[in-house]
């Protein structure tokens, strides 16, 4: 147990220095089991600037153990942590919605690519099969197939966000 002020100091950078700036001056001598608990009883989430909906979305992330406490961990997540954030990112109507046929065909080809190389597999991107995506996406539009163009750029793409580019280096 430890004060309420200790407990949101271990939320990450961005989200420690809204609690502290809302938190009630009691939270410097209440004590709270957990850090979900602090940031519950620290202040009334619906009179802050970030409103009800961003600290619910916070403290549900740590009640269920889904927190990223440091820039680090939320790094290596395909979306942010954040709930507001999260909305940013409408995977299903700014993207699937967008190309509902070109998803399809690229799904597809994953699962011809995987059948090729691992039958024995469930289907997964094997990483270490190629690494030249750049190479291998211009011949794949010299030759006018848009299938593997899509697959390859969504490859350099993943790789690009990951750090997982082989010819950065």
């Amino acid at each position: 147990m430890d004060t309420i002020r200790n407990q949101l100091y271990k939320l990450k950078p961005a989200h420690r220095d809204a609690a502290l700036t809302n938190m009630s001056p009691f939270g410097m001598t209440e004590k709270a089991d957990s850090i979900a608990e602090a940031l519950r009883d620290a202040f009334k989430w619906d009179e802050t600037p970030e409103g009800h909906d961003f600290w619910r979305g916070i403290h549900k992330d740590l009640c269920m153990g889904l927190y990223c406490f440091t820039e680090e961990e939320s790094a290596g997540r395909a979306l942010p942590t954040d709930a507001a954030e999260r909305k940013t990112h409408p995977v299903y109507s700014g993207f699937i919605k967008y190309f509902p046929h070109a998803v399809a065909a690229v799904s597809h080809l994953s699962y011809k690519g995987n059948q090729q190389h691992h039958p024995d597999k469930p289907l997964h991107w094997d990483m270490s099969k190629s690494t030249d995506e750049l190479d291998a996406m211009m011949r794949h539009v010299i030759d006018e197939d848009w299938e593997q163009v899509a697959w390859r750029a969504m490859a350099n793409l993943e790789r690009k966000l990951t750090g997982k580019c082989q010819y950065d280096k």
